[in-house]
């Protein structure tokens, strides 16, 4: 039993001092994190991010007569356009998804009419060819307000169109859904990724405008290759944007995270890695989508010349593929073939997804499959 007792004192010795390592190296590991802080607040006084974003603005300039920015901003801030957003905004759903007439909807007919200019408006703004919105607006800024109008603004369109469509103004729509998709690119050209998430979603929404367009059973020839040139608006999306894309979303993620208290900050610091890589994942997954809908749309309207030419849809995307670019039969989801299916008198055309499995279309659930037409109504 005496021979015991030394034992175990030390091996309690030997505890403590573990123990009183492990401190030592928890305050060190502390200190260090509050070090960092403090050395990136020291650079931020150096080169303060609203600095290095205002230089960022300054690299991107462009003069005012040649920014499309500065007409949204001054007419979708102006006290009159809100009235008339107010006044169109709360419409019939179904108006926006399918060809309507006037007799359907009286009321909304007789508004879009009255409000003729303020289409007009928007039509003539979108022909610009480049737009510049400050990097970082604050969040009651002129340029938040635009973002904020931009969404109502793409269902006016969608709904006046709509309107057009059936009845039998082909040109006039088209002209709208070329709006829609200049107004997307002016947004996807912008660095901060909220300007371009907003004018993704505004794209996929032109986009299935114009595969509805392509669908309709009036469409002659001279409409289709219109279409066309709708769709050939080229991406605005390149290298050097990707590179200044990057360093905006760096110094975003930074003055969010230097206005943190440091409790919230240490926290922020150590999830984001994990979220930052979800996001971008996320942003990826969403651009492999608008891709394929990009390549899949002019197969659609190749399928649409096929049947005006023989009365019937092809039986495979086999007598339609000598006529495409064989990139743009290529599925960027999954770098395999799309999947087209005769169907009686009809068919459906869709993507098979990130997964490459045949789910018939289907997207809910864990299906992922992405469908071009018939188009899927949320």
């Amino acid at each position: 039993m005496s021979e015991d007792k030394p034992q175990n004192k030390k091996t309690e010795k030997t505890k403590r001092q573990s123990w009183h390592l492990l401190a030592v190296l928890f305050i060190v590991f502390i200190l260090a994190i509050v070090c960092c802080f403090i050395w990136q607040k020291h650079l931020w006084n150096l080169g303060s991010i609203d600095e290095r974003l205002a230089a960022i603005d300054a690299e991107l300039a462009i003069p005012d007569a040649e920014n499309a920015a500065v007409y949204y901003i001054r007419f979708l801030t102006d006290p009159n356009t809100a009235a008339i957003l107010d006044d169109l905004s709360d419409q019939t759903p179904s108006a926006y998804r399918k060809p309507w007439l006037d007799i359907e909807h009286p009321e909304l007919a007789a508004k879009l009419k009255t409000h003729r200019a303020f289409i007009q408006t928007l039509l003539d703004i979108s022909e610009m060819q480049e737009a510049r919105f400050p990097v970082y607006p604050s969040p009651d800024s002129d340029s938040f307000g635009v973002l904020k109008n931009v969404r109502t603004v793409t269902f006016i369109l969608s709904c006046a169109a709509a309107n057009d469509l059936a009845e039998d103004r082909a040109e006039e729509a088209h002209n709208k859904y070329r709006c829609q998709i200049q107004l997307a690119s002016h947004l996807q050209q912008q660095p901060a990724w909220y300007y371009r998430l907003v004018g993704i979603a505004i794209e996929a929404l032109a986009s299935g405008n114009i595969r509805r367009a392509v669908m309709w059973d009036e469409i002659t020839t001279e409409q289709l290759r219109s279409l066309e040139n709708i769709l050939e608006i080229p991406p605005t999306s390149n290298e050097a944007a990707a590179e200044v894309a990057a360093r905006v979303d760096r110094l975003i993620e930074e003055k969010e995270r230097s206005e943190l208290s440091l409790t919230a900050r240490f926290k922020q610091w150590f999830l984001s890695r994990d979220g930052r890589q979800q996001r971008q994942q996320r942003l990826h997954l969403i651009h492999l989508r608008l891709e394929a809908t990009r390549r899949a749309t002019p197969i659609l309207i190749a399928l649409r010349r096929h049947k005006e030419k023989t009365g019937t849809w092809p039986e495979s995307l086999e007598q339609i593929e000598p006529k495409l670019p064989e990139q743009m039969l290529t599925d960027p989801q999954n770098n395999g073939p799309f999947v087209y299916k005769r169907d009686v008198d009809s068919f459906v055309f869709y993507s098979k997804g990130p997964n490459v499995i045949d789910e018939g279309g289907s997207y809910s659930g864990s299906a992922d499959d992405w469908p071009i037409w018939p188009l899927k109504i949320k």
